[in-house]
């Protein structure tokens, strides 16, 4: 590039001859630098999302475990009330089958003292005997209903447990890989930063020089049309390249195209 910067330099003010391919050799490295400045913050938004999916993900695996966790909780209550039902019917049973057994003890005395009443209690023994066997077919039912009720919750809580325990190592797993994926997001940050800094320091280093009034420039000099070779050329963004994006509006890249035959370049 054989641009006199000394005297640009001493005579800022005042408009400077510059030959043409020196200001097409600087628009292809300040273009050069912009595409490298775009696509290393397209790398950080594509870091950064990635950093966000994992965080949902845990977020997700932490809500599932909480369901489970209230569940458990109702599971132990319905078993725990299960087992008070269970007792309190239990003591119920036994206690009228200690009343009847107190009663034909009574009635077995009193057989002892008469013929007759031993006759009567004879009747009333095999009616109390009916009424035992019936107290103890319906313990027997209802113990045994207990127990099925109990055990297909134990079987229930095992299963409830298991998976808990499957997705605690699943949880455990995660914030592992999330930990090890962090450092690695810090290291790689910093350096997309730091490069991203270092572009935009070159970028705003690279002034392009003061050309003045376009008349004075030869014709021969300016930017010809690679297609016709017409020099009547303006400039616009091209909406196919991105460069970045200031808050919400998108910041292009530019493009040549020829007043006369519409070519781009």
């Amino acid at each position: 590039m054989n641009i006199d910067w000394v005297s640009v330099e001493a005579k800022p003010e005042k408009s400077h001859k510059v030959n043409g391919q020196d200001l097409l050799d600087l628009r292809a490295k300040i273009n050069d630098l912009e595409k490298q400045l775009a696509t290393t913050r397209g790398k950080l938004e594509k870091t950064t999302n990635e950093l966000n999916d994992s965080e949902t993900k845990i977020e997700s695996t932490e809500s599932d475990l909480s369901t489970i966790k209230e569940e458990k909780e109702n599971i132990e209550n319905k078993f725990a009330e299960l087992e008070s039902t269970l007792q309190s019917t239990k003591s119920d049973l036994e206690n009228d089958l200690n009343d009847t057994k107190a009663k034909i003890t009574e009635l077995e005395e009193k057989l002892n003292t008469s013929s007759i009443i031993n006759a009567n209690l004879q009747n009333t023994l095999v009616e109390r005997d009916k009424k035992i066997e019936e107290l103890k077919d319906e313990f027997e039912n209802k113990t045994s209903k207990l127990q099925e009720e109990l055990q297909t919750l134990e079987s229930e809580n095992s299963s409830k447990q298991e998976k808990i325990n499957e997705l605690m190592n699943t949880l455990s797993k995660w914030e592992s890989q999330i930990k090890v994926f962090k450092s690695s997001l810090t290291g790689k940050d910093e350096e997309l930063r730091s490069s991203l800094t270092e572009k935009e320091v070159e970028i705003s280093e690279i002034t392009p020089p003061e050309i003045g009034e376009v008349g004075i420039i030869p014709s021969e000099e300016r930017i010809r049309c690679p297609s016709c070779g017409e020099t009547s050329i303006k400039e616009e963004d091209d909406k196919s390249k991105v460069l970045f994006y200031d808050d919400t509006h998108p910041i292009y890249a530019k493009k040549k195209v020829c007043k006369k035959c519409r070519y781009e370049f």
